[in-house]
């Protein structure tokens, strides 16, 4: 009994296929470039967004009492003084910065709901078309669509990009962002610092052995420097290496024109090869 060496009918051969689309290449091209043309018309339609990117570093903010921690180890955790853990502290700082209270603060303090939900938004008679949005939907919004924070934990080095349609309002809220955020937490450091030192001046009144009282005004010594840097230096919690400016008309973000147009040519390409596979089965039974 003799086997058969004919390729099952399921075996796809890659020259039955190009002769297919040879076969139907007109109708399969005629798609292709409809649908490549509707694609680039949409894309151009489409409103342009731009990427405006602040690049920083977190900057060293830890109290640098580790010396004194086998001293006053303790003491020092009473009154609120971080000994060490400068890591932990920058990793603190970026959480703030990501967190839905500081993101709300920033879209009220700027007034940025109608902005975000512009569609929404009745500027004429300045009040909302139906419900207004609520301020956790601004968060999502601007957390999701409009605000990128991208870190490079081998270096640290940080970059928050916010995507808007307006190129200089997408920079001013970068810039204002960082700003903000770095005043935030420069305004929080300063209120630690101050509970530090009334805690640590209690504690030296109170207490009457010698070694522990040096150790204590030895730690006074040292918030009242990091309270001075505190309220004096230019970055508390964020060292910026590259401010975001304002982009050139054409550097545009969104949306990729070329790659719109390429997928509608290949969604164009496959949706030909469908309606001539349709077509050639029509044929094949009217033929029957």
């Amino acid at each position: 009994m003799s086997e058969s060496t004919d390729p099952p009918r399921s075996e796809i051969s890659l020259v039955r296929v190009w002769s297919f689309i040879w076969r139907h290449r007109a109708i399969i091209a005629t798609f292709s470039v409809i649908s490549a043309v509707a694609a680039g018309a949409l894309s151009s339609i489409m409103t342009p967004k731009y990427r405006s990117e602040v690049v920083f570093s977190p900057a060293d903010s830890s109290s640098g009492l580790g010396d004194l921690g086998g001293q006053l180890g303790g003491l020092a955790a009473l009154a609120g003084i971080n000994i060490g853990g400068g890591g932990k502290k920058s990793d603190e700082m970026l959480e703030y910065l990501r967190s839905r209270t500081f993101t709300a603060q920033f879209i009220q303090r700027h007034s940025l709901m109608p902005v975000l939900f512009a569609k929404k938004w009745d500027a004429k008679r300045g009040q909302w078309r139906g419900d207004p949005p609520t301020i956790a939907e601004g968060v999502g919004k601007f957390a999701l669509k409009v605000r990128q924070i991208a870190e490079d934990r081998r270096t640290g080095i940080v970059t928050v990009a916010i995507i808007w349609s307006d190129r200089v309002l997408a920079a001013q809220w970068a810039n204002a962002l960082i700003a903000e955020a770095d005043d935030a937490l420069r305004q929080r450091g300063i209120a630690e610092l101050t509970r530090s030192l009334d805690y640590l001046k209690a504690e030296s009144a109170e207490t009457s052995e010698v070694e522990v009282r040096s150790a204590v005004y030895k730690l006074m010594e040292t918030e009242l420097k990091n309270a001075m840097l505190a309220r004096t230096r230019d970055a508390y919690a964020f060292k910026i290496l590259d401010p975001a400016v304002v982009r050139d008309p054409k550097d545009i973000d969104s949306p990729n024109k070329p790659l719109i147009v390429f997928l509608g040519l290949i969604f164009g390409f496959l949706f030909g090869v469908v309606v001539a596979g349709v077509r050639q089965r029509r044929s094949k039974r009217h033929r029957r």
